[in-house]
């Protein structure tokens, strides 16, 4: 009796459900049974696991490897490279003028032929292609020595900085040497820039003015001279004047950008700072804006569809009865002749008509879920809102990836002109034998100064600097490494973030259960369990775009080639690795997200996430390109409101007040020259800071959504098993939390 009181005690309470669980489309099954059945209910999880391992320890360590291998290689080329000679003039032998040895008292760089250093191979090579020998001044004279009546008084500049004495030679031992290129042709009143001994006219004289005559005093010696049999010509001429007109020109322009970026550098400041404030403060307004400006896209583009049929229809009948509208087509090169033809706006109409129906039908189609869409978007923005950090966050990945890029920049100018010095067998009119090599050199042949015995009639000498073979491998090590790290953070970034929003989102009540500090809960889990990860997943997209590189690479060398079939494949390989890797970034950011919720290995994650992704197809579409959409109009949104603060700011009318006194009492107009310039940077610099905080946003968007998949197909509403999503998502997908109904059993 007893027992039987106590069952019907335990039984005066039972759960009742509302309704009953949904059953699988049609159609549905098939579909689940290739991309994987659904996710199961597991009672033990509640949101982000907190029970996690260390994950892929190998991609890890083959990560830190890298790295390791890249301060080796960096530290090879602080050791044997030297910027300097990129900025530092150096002759024809490679030596750095007032720093080597043989040339430490000769400071200068004079060019043989400066007309050579205006030709375009010299932009495209880095390279004046003329010889070039270092000087202990430059000169202060002009003197022409293929002139037939050359000024003695002067001496020829030669190899070597050799000075000959013109008085010492007759003309045509004095043609010979220049026709040998042993001495310069003529000589130019140079001043030292930079330690390069520059003509005096280009940085002086103003070619507008009265106080020098280029053709006179230049112009006129070089066409007199004999050196115009012997590459001067009118073209040459041509070219000199344009290369003076624009070295002047090019470099008062220069001078006054960079004057002009020294007086409104805070300007610059603030109109980025002011960017990244309205960047802010739309990822905020998306909750109350974005069904607005969603809907109204979509009633905007139906309508100028629907305006577009009308006008066709309309021009359609004023043709009508117009003597030849009726005609057929014919080929033109002229708009209008189509234009007058009614089968032009037949067609064209039928294809608008088409365009019209096609998207009406989709609108209806898909309106439910693009109602999701737009609530994922307004739940991201609450997402954002309520972990405020996240939008600051980004300058910290930012900045590493900055630092990463700086590196690599560093390394890969170290190891360019890391070079060494060559030698060569010279003044050997026939084979020498060297017992001590037990070798036989020709002239022109490697030798080793070091071990070249001088008893012999040939002698070892300097050649030139070249760069060692096994650079070319170092800066392949560079490049992957630089790609993998960059790779590597943006991996990381995307961790932390999907670990802070995940946690949003499976937290029931928002306002009182949301964890302390989620952001720094988040980095600490990605980086003590899930380094490894990231770096099988960056390692995967640095080795697509390696390859894209090697392609590239081969395609600048088959320029000129007449090998079409092989251009063509190419092209073929280049399109299919870019679009692998646009493929494969997308797989990572979802399976990045499914680490950070569920703390799995790479593979397994990014298995899940497609299997899930997948069995989703239409909803994963939508909301993809509504968010990028969304998107695309809040970035080109704040990046024209300040183009256009900025062009008002530096274009402001006196006769408003405000603007006025705004201008003129807190911020006042810098006076630079090419404001235009200002504004373009401020633009520039305001759409890097909103494609940072938009990339949070669209970020918050895709775990929700991810998040959201899973709550779908976890969960039943049941009191076991409740959903995590907020009221607007279950009322849009037809679900809700069913109640716990006490019944009285008597």
């Amino acid at each position: 009796m007893g027992k039987k009181n106590k069952k019907e005690a335990n039984d005066r309470h039972s759960i009742v459900d509302d309704d009953e669980s949904d059953s699988p489309a049609p159609g549905a099954e098939e579909w689940m049974k290739r991309y994987g059945p659904p996710r199961h209910y597991e009672p033990y999880f509640h949101g982000p696991v907190i029970e996690r391992s260390i994950t892929d320890v190998l991609c890890l360590m083959l990560f830190i490897l890298c790295m390791i291998v890249w301060l080796a290689v960096a530290m090879i080329a602080f050791l044997e490279g030297n910027p300097a000679a990129l900025v530092q003039p150096a002759d024809t032998k490679g030596r750095i003028c007032g720093v080597d040895a043989e040339v430490s008292e000769k400071p200068f760089l004079f060019y043989f032929n400066i007309i050579d250093c205006l030709k375009i191979e010299t932009l495209t090579n880095l390279n004046c292609p003329t010889t070039q020998v270092c000087l202990a001044e430059c000169p202060d004279y002009n003197y022409f020595p293929l002139n037939r009546e050359p000024r003695a008084e002067f001496n020829l500049i030669c190899i070597d900085a050799k000075t000959v004495n013109p008085r010492e030679l007759d003309y045509n031992q004095i043609s010979d040497l220049v026709s040998k290129k042993e001495c310069a042709p003529y000589v130019l009143q140079s001043r030292p820039v930079y330690g390069r001994c520059i003509p005096s006219f280009l940085l002086t004289v103003d070619l507008n003015g009265s106080d020098f005559d280029l053709d006179t005093n230049i112009i006129n010696e070089l066409e007199n001279s004999e050196f115009a049999q012997n590459g001067i010509t009118e073209v040459s001429i041509s070219l000199l004047k344009r290369g003076v007109a624009f070295a002047l020109n090019f470099g008062n322009i220069l001078q006054v950008l960079f004057d002009d970026f020294i007086t409104a550098w805070y300007i610059i400041v603030l109109g980025i700072l002011v960017g990244a404030a309205l960047s802010m403060g739309w990822c905020f307004a998306m909750r109350y804006f974005a069904g607005l400006m969603i809907w109204g896209s979509m009633l905007a583009l139906h309508v100028l569809l629907a305006g577009g049929v009308f006008f066709c229809w309309y021009e359609y009948q004023e043709l009508e009865g117009v003597p030849g509208a009726q005609d057929s087509f014919s080929l033109s090169l002229e708009l209008d002749s189509y234009l007058r033809l009614q089968k032009t706006w037949l067609y064209a109409g039928g294809v608008l008509c088409g365009v019209l129906l096609i998207s009406i039908l989709l609108t209806l189609c898909l309106c439910t879920r693009i109602r999701i869409a737009i609530a994922l978007i307004v739940e991201a923005s609450k997402a954002v809102s309520a972990s405020f950090s996240t939008l600051l966050w980004p300058i910290f990945p930012f900045t590493l990836q900055m630092i990463l890029t700086l590196l690599w920049c560093i390394v890969a100018v170290f190891l360019a002109t890391s070079r060494i010095q060559t030698f060569v067998v010279a003044y050997a009119d026939s084979p020498v034998f060297v017992g001590v090599l037990n070798k036989t050199f020709n002239s022109t042949d490697e030798c080793n100064p070091k071990t070249f015995p001088n008893n012999t009639q040939a002698e070892c000498i300097f050649n030139s600097y070249e760069m060692p073979e096994y650079h070319n491998y170092m800066q392949g090590i560079n490049a992957f490494c630089f790609l993998w790290g960059l790779q590597f953070i943006m991996g990381m970034n995307q961790v932390t973030l999907a670990g802070v929003f995940s946690s949003y989102y499976w937290t029931i009540d928002k306002e009182k259960d949301l964890p302390r500090f989620p952001l720094l809960r988040s980095l600490y889990w990605t980086i003590v369990y899930h380094a490894g990860s990231v770096a099988f997943g960056s390692l995967i997209i640095a080795i697509v775009q390696v390859i894209r590189i090697i392609l590239e690479y081969i395609e600048v060398h088959l320029k000129g080639k007449s090998n079409g079939c092989a251009r063509f494949c190419l092209r073929c390989l280049q399109c299919v690795f870019w679009c692998l890797e646009k493929f494969l970034k997308f797989l990572n950011k979802n399976a990045y997200i499914m680490i950070a919720i569920y703390g799995k290995n790479f593979c397994t994650s990014a298995k899940n996430a497609f299997s899930l992704l997948m069995r989703n197809i239409i909803r994963v579409a939508v909301v993809n390109k509504i968010t990028d959409f969304l998107l695309f109009i809040g970035m080109a949104a704040v990046t024209t409101a300040v183009l256009v603060l900025a062009f008002f700011f530096f274009t402001f009318s006196p006769d408003f007040s405000f603007s006025a006194f705004v201008v003129s009492e807190f911020l006042p107009i810098p006076n630079v020259r090419y404001y235009w310039v200002i504004i373009i940077m401020i633009g520039l610099g305001t759409f890097v800071v909103a494609h940072i905080s938009f990339s949070v946003f669209n970020m918050a968007v895709d775990t929700l959504f991810l998040s959201f998949l899973e709550d779908l197909e976890r969960h039943d509403g049941s009191p076991e098993k409740p959903y995590y999503m907020n009221k607007d998502l279950m009322e849009i997908v037809g679900k809700k939390n069913k109640k716990r109904r006490l019944v009285e059993v008597w």
